[in-house]
C-alpha cells in the first residue's frame, strides 16, 4: 500500500519559511508517522501537489527535511511544455501577418475579450497535461491511496480517495471567514461525499458536527483519529534559545522572566478570541488583581480579520512607552524559540471559540505548562481534567480564571502534572497506526 499526499498546505505555508499552523503540523506529523510504518512494510510515501504553479516558485525548505528520507518520493519534476490552442496558433501564424489586422484585433479584443478566452483555453490545456503527468507518476510509483488536502482535491485515476476533516468552522462561524474559504470548504465536502472511500475526523467533536450539519455523511466510512504532538518537543527546548529571546526583547527595552508571563500561540484570527484575552489581562493588572510584573506574550502569524493590527494598536494606546509594556506581540518564530517560550511560561491561555482539535493545548501540556482554555468543541477531549476551563466567549469568566491561576501556584503545579499525564494519550505513533489500519481496510 503506497500512499500519496497532496501537500499544497505545506507549499502554501506563509511566514519566513512556512508559518507552522495547526494544519501544517498535522500534515507533517501524519506524513512522517505513516512513513515509519510504511518503511517496515516495504511501502513508500509519495508527495505531490495538484497546483503545478506552487512548484514553479521556491519550495518551502522545511519540506526537504521531510523528503530527505529515501522512503519518500516528491513529484516535482514536471516541465511545463509551451502550449497554444489551435485557434491561437492560427491567429499568430496566419491572420496577424495580414496588413492592418493587428489594429483590428486590438479593437475586437476590447469588445469580446478574446485574450481572456485564449488564456482560459491555454490554462485548461496546461491543466490537463499536468493531470495526465501526475496520474502517470502516481501509477509509476505504485500508489494505491491518495490523502487529499483541505485546499486542493481532485478526482484522478483509479485510486482510493481519503479526505481529512479538521473542523466545521466555515459552517459554524461563516462571518469569521472570507467568502473564498466558505466556497472552498463547500467544494471539499462535496468532493468528500461523492468521491472519497474514507474520511478521517480528527476529533469526536468534528465527527459530531459533520453528521449534524451534513446528514448525507451518515452512510460514509468515517474514522476518528486524533493527531499527536511532536515526540521530540522537549528536545527542542533549550536554555540558550530562551536567553536569546530575552536578549532580543532587552534591545527593545522589554524584560522577561521565567514563570512570570502568560503565552498565547497560534494564528491571529477572530475565532481565537484574542481580543478578550488581551482586555482581560490589561483589566486585571489595572485592578491590581494580578502582579504588575506579569506579562502576556502573543505569538503567531497574521491570519485575517485584522486582529493582529487591532491588538498592536490597542497595546500602543495602553502602553505608549516600550519599557512599560506588559504585552509583547511577536510574529512567527521557529520551533526552538517558540517551545522555549511555552516551556518557561507560567501558563498558556487559549480562549478559542471553536477548535477541530486544539494542538496548542496538547503541546503546552506535553511541555508541562498549565493551560487555560475554553469549554467548547474538541478542547475537553484534548484537555480532559488537566486544564482549567473558562466558559466559551465569556469575558468575565476568562478574566476570573486567569486571576485564579496566577494567584494559586498550587493549582498551577497540579495542572502541570496532570497535563504531562494527559498528553501521553496523544502521540503520532498511535495516530499513524490508526490511520494506516484505516487506509488498509478501505
Amino acid at each position: 500500500m503506497n500512499i500519496a499526499f497532496e501537500i499544497s498546505p505545506l507549499l502554501l505555508a506563509s511566514g519566513s519559511f512556512g508559518d507552522k499552523s495547526g494544519v501544517y503540523r498535522y500534515v507533517t506529523g501524519l506524513i512522517t508517522s505513516l512513513e515509519k510504518i510504511g518503511k517496515k512494510n516495504g511501502h513508500k510515501i509519495v508527495l505531490f501537489s495538484f497546483d503545478r504553479n506552487l512548484l514553479l516558485s521556491q519550495v518551502n525548505p522545511y519540506l526537504y527535511e521531510i523528503v530527505s528520507n529515501k522512503n519518500f518520493v516528491f513529484i516535482n519534476n514536471y516541465s511545463e511544455p509551451i502550449v497554444e490552442p489551435v485557434v491561437g496558433s492560427y491567429v499568430r501564424n496566419k491572420i496577424l501577418k495580414l496588413f492592418g489586422f493587428k489594429q483590428i484585433l486590438r479593437i475586437f479584443n476590447r469588445i469580446f475579450k478574446m485574450k481572456s478566452l485564449y488564456d482560459y483555453l491555454r490554462e485548461q490545456i496546461n491543466k490537463k497535461n499536468y493531470t495526465d503527468f501526475l496520474q502517470d507518476e502516481l501509477k509509476k510509483n505504485g500508489v494505491t491511496h491518495i490523502i487529499h488536502s483541505n485546499t486542493s482535491f481532485r478526482l484522478i485515476g483509479d485510486f482510493k480517495n481519503i479526505q481529512v476533516i479538521h473542523d466545521l468552522t466555515p459552517i459554524l462561524f461563516p462571518s469569521n471567514h472570507r467568502q473564498e474559504t466558505l466556497d472552498l470548504f463547500s467544494r471539499q465536502l462535496e468532493f468528500s461525499k461523492n468521491h472519497c472511500q474514507g474520511i478521517v475526523c480528527i476529533s469526536k467533536s468534528t465527527k459530531k458536527d459533520l453528521l449534524k450539519y451534513y446528514p448525507a455523511f451518515r452512510g460514509k466510512n468515517l474514522k476518528i483519529v486524533y493527531p499527536g504532538a511532536d515526540e521530540g518537543l522537549n528536545k527542542k527546548v533549550d536554555d540558550t534559545s530562551y536567553k536569546q529571546i530575552v536578549q532580543l526583547l532587552n534591545l527593545y527595552h522589554q524584560s522577561l522572566s521565567k514563570n512570570k508571563y502568560l503565552i498565547y500561540f497560534g494564528t491571529f484570527e477572530p475565532r481565537k478570541n484574542i481580543i478578550y484575552l488581551v482586555k482581560s489581562f490589561v483589566d486585571l493588572q489595572n485592578e491590581k488583581a494580578i502582579p504588575n510584573d506579569f506579562k502576556l506574550i502573543l505569538v503567531g502569524g497574521e491570519g485575517w480579520g485584522n486582529i493582529k493590527c487591532k491588538v498592536r494598536n490597542y497595546v500602543n494606546e495602553e502602553f505608549p512607552l516600550m519599557s512599560k509594556r506588559n504585552i509583547i506581540v511577536l510574529d512567527y518564530i521557529v520551533d526552538r524559540f517558540l517551545y522555549s517560550l511555552v516551556k518557561n511560561a507560567y501558563a498558556t491561555v487559549y480562549p478559542s471559540l471553536y477548535e477541530g482539535f486544539g494542538l496548542p493545548v496538547l503541546e503546552s501540556m506535553k511541555l508541562g505548562t498549565p493551560v487555560i482554555s475554553s469549554d467548547n468543541s474538541s478542547i475537553p477531549e484534548v484537555g480532559g481534567n488537566a486544564i482549567l476551563y473558562s466558559k466559551s466567549n465569556n469575558y468575565f469568566d476568562l478574566k476570573d480564571k486567569i486571576k485564579l491561576l496566577i494567584n494559586d501556584q498550587g493549582l498551577a503545579k497540579t495542572l502541570s502534572k496532570r497535563g504531562l499525564e494527559q498528553s501521553k494519550k496523544f502521540n503520532w505513533k498511535k495516530s499513524g497506526k490508526d490511520n494506516y489500519d484505516f487506509l488498509s481496510s478501505l
